[in-house]
């Protein structure tokens, strides 16, 4: 497996680096041998994921849920366009039809 760059993932415009950084699933103190988690266990230095090193990130890196440097050119919005708004249309359509069609065919109206 090839190491992933973090960097590449859609979340460079995050500006809070504490909300950056889980988003990429990376923990400066889970790093640190000294922390102690809720039950009281004490870290053993890996961070959140033991391979990250390795491998670059866990899944929270190169998969992550929240990616706004991917979006649209605003980022802030999503514009469907003539195309969308035509393929929504005809869903609807379609789906009318399949539920006109088994209503009619199941009830006394289609015999």
């Amino acid at each position: 497996a090839k190491k992933v760059d973090i960097k590449k993932q859609g979340l460079n415009s995050v500006q809070n680096e504490v909300v950056k950084k889980n988003l990429m699933g990376v923990s400066e103190t889970m790093k640190k041998r000294d922390w102690t988690d809720a039950n009281g266990r004490k870290g053993k230095g890996y961070g959140v994921y033991k391979f990250a090193d390795k491998y670059g990130a866990n899944v929270d890196g190169y998969s992550p849920i929240y990616t706004p440097d991917t979006w649209s050119e605003s980022g802030e919005s999503y514009k469907l366009g003539k195309a969308g708004l035509i393929a929504w249309a005809g869903l609807i359509v379609v789906l009318l039809g399949v539920g006109l069609n088994l209503i009619v065919s199941t009830s006394a109206i289609g015999q």
